[in-house]
């Protein structure tokens, strides 16, 4: 082609792997056609194919983009002249795609890098013998030492005591085979605590297949095993207390009876006739199980709560009245309030067994060597979003309570175990339900309790229960003697023992009794005469029918007809719920006879129901 405008349509219709051009053209010049080839076809060879051209403008064509030339008297070295272009341009294609796929390689190696240096897994690489080379911020945060304190030094550095060599020895011996390892262990931190790690140790190999580094990717599980057993510890405490608590349902029945029995036949002895005595201490030994009955319900939680408005500190005082003269004059007590607002809505008689326990405990471990027991109460306020005692707290207004001791202290094991029920390091020594007690008492009132303990260091429990918005402040409950009256009541019992001992005790109250052992037969006896009774006593817990169930269709039958419900497991039933059908008292078994007085002229007088 000869002209410009044909040169360029040639170069936007196909594109070729090289221009051969002439200088001195009839309608324009090589020079121009060099210059519209390195616009159009930049990476294209251009050769000058010339009869004459001097050495200054040859050197300014190539510095203007010509590949080379050719004299036209030596064509001989024209196909030499192309080939060495065209391997000169795959040359720089082949460089360019290797300075592509390195710039590919170096980006994809810094998002690694990035990757690594905020993953929230440690990672650590170390050399082939287990110097440490590399760990990523992640380390630092878990362990407490930085880079320059651990680079250098041998991965042993993080080892703790809690394995044996033979552990370490297996897995080094897997890696060293060229295998991954994966596990479970604890590591040392910079501070000295140890905590849980999850890892995966890969060795890393040459070209040659040779070990040269180890790489460590581990995860603080630390928390995560805290929850688990928490899981765990709140599943077995459910188990077992539902369990226990069916037992001391049963039992309490037994001792209803055995109680009940002795008292009527002390009444009808002389007080200080022998047989007298002796009915004295076997009713002495039922109350004994009657109190341990009352300690199982506790930790199941599954009794019920008579809460009003109490002041921690006077609860305290009057523990530490009744625990001063049990202690050894070698344990100091120290007793301190930080807060005036101590008051919280509770059972009393709860809070004096939470208190009696712990310090019991307490004192125990100091009464080899003395020491100081050191309580003390506080306001606690958790705010919305900071950290609290317990992780799982819900934020609000709690009150503390610390006992502290300078005793024994306890070890892991010990620790993993003390809520238990039947649990005791007390040999021959207590029931071992003291703090299963505590413990059920605490989660009753949506409360929490820790514990900090080391051998030869003491113990510190830590109870929080949380403070009522309102507290609601009751009266003293009247205590005047109730005489008893002529009334007509059904009772309705499935225990054979328990309604024979009603019989009698109403009986001896003065009032006329009809009683049957099962609920679907009272319902019957009801629906003959309504009218004709004044007052119904039921159990809950029996077959076919609940006390709860049969109390719902006597007053469909008689709406104004008081009831009683007597119970001696509270889990499925509340004072509450009783309250809402229109249940007039509520007993927990065993029975007093001066309560179950009260509770009868309480609900045929017509007063609010009550229980106990």
């Amino acid at each position: 082609m000869e002209t410009e405008p044909t040169f360029v349509s040639a170069l936007s219709e196909f594109s070729p792997d090289v221009i051969l051009s002439d200088y001195s053209l009839p309608r324009f010049d090589g020079e121009t056609a060099l210059l519209i080839a390195r616009q159009r076809a930049p990476d294209t060879p251009f050769i000058f194919v010339t009869g004459a051209l001097g050495e200054e403008l040859a050197i300014d064509l190539l510095r203007k983009g010509a590949t080379d030339y050719v004299l036209k008297n030596r064509l001989a070295r024209l196909p030499i002249a192309v080939l060495r272009a065209l391997r000169e341009v795959e040359e720089l294609k082949a460089n360019e795609q290797a300075q592509a796929q390195l710039r590919d390689t170096q980006e994809l190696l810094k998002k690694v890098a990035t990757a690594v240096e905020q993953a929230a897994e440690s990672v650590m690489i170390t050399d082939k013998n287990g110097y440490v080379e590399y760990i990523n911020p992640a380390v630092t945060d878990i362990s407490g030492y930085s880079g320059s304190e651990i680079i250098g030094r041998e991965y042993t550095v993080l080892r703790s005591d809690s394995h044996d060599p033979a552990f370490y020895d297996a897995m080094w011996r897997t890696i060293r085979e060229g295998k991954v390892w994966k596990g479970r262990l604890q590591r040392r931190k910079k501070d000295g605590s140890v905590y849980d790690a999850e890892e995966t140790i890969s060795p890393v190999k040459d070209p040659s297949g040779a070990i040269v580094n180890y790489v460590f990717l581990g995860r603080d599980i630390t928390e995560r095993l805290r929850l688990e057993e928490q899981l765990r510890q709140a599943q077995k405490m459910e188990a077992i207390g539902t369990l226990a608590g069916g037992i001391a349902h049963d039992f309490n029945n037994v001792l209803a009876g055995i109680i009940g029995f002795t008292e009527m036949v002390m009444e009808d002895l002389p007080p200080d006739s022998p047989e007298h005595r002796r009915l004295k201490l076997a009713l002495k030994g039922a109350n004994r199980g009657r109190d341990l009955v009352k300690q199982i319900l506790a930790f199941s939680r599954q009794t019920g709560h008579d809460r009003k408005s109490v002041a921690l500190s006077r609860i305290i005082e009057e523990a530490l009245k009744l625990l001063r003269p049990a202690l050894p004059s070698t344990i100091e007590i120290v007793r301190k309030s930080l807060t005036k607002d101590d008051e919280i809505l509770a059972d009393p008689v709860h809070m004096h067994q939470i208190l009696m326990n712990l310090c019991t405990n307490a004192a125990h471990a100091m009464r080899q060597e003395g020491g100081v027991l050191d309580i003390s109460l506080s306001r606690i306020v958790i705010a919305e979003g900071n950290p609290a005692p317990v992780p799982e707290m819900v934020p609000g207004e709690y009150l503390g309570l610390e006992i502290r001791d300078t005793g024994s202290g306890m070890t892991p094991q010990t620790l993993k175990r003390i809520f238990d029920p039947f649990f005791s390091t007390k040999k021959g020594e207590g029931t071992g339900l003291g703090l299963s007690v505590v413990h059920g008492i605490v989660k009753s009132y949506d409360g929490y309790i820790t514990v900090e303990s080391e051998p030869g260091k003491g113990s510190t429990f830590h109870v929080y229960l949380p403070k009522p918005r309102v507290l609601v402040r009751t009266e003293p409950e009247e205590t005047a003697s109730f005489t008893g009256g002529n009334e007509r009541i059904l009772l309705v019992d499935d225990e054979d023992i328990l309604v024979e001992l009603s019989k009698q005790r109403l009986a001896r109250f003065g009032y006329r009794v009809e009683a049957t052992t099962g609920s679907m037969d009272a319902l019957a006896i009801f629906r003959k005469d309504p009218d004709g009774f004044d007052l119904v006593i039921t159990d809950h817990t029996m077959p076919g029918m609940t006390g709860m169930d049969l109390a719902v269709e006597l007053l469909k039958i008689r709406a104004a007809i008081p009831i009683i419900l007597c119970t001696g497991y509270s889990e499925t039933v509340s004072q509450e719920r009783a309250s809402e059908i229109g249940i007039k008292g509520f007993l927990m078994k065993p029975i007093a006879k001066d309560e179950l007085a009260r509770a009868i002229r309480r609900a045929l007088d017509g007063n609010p129901l009550q229980s106990r």
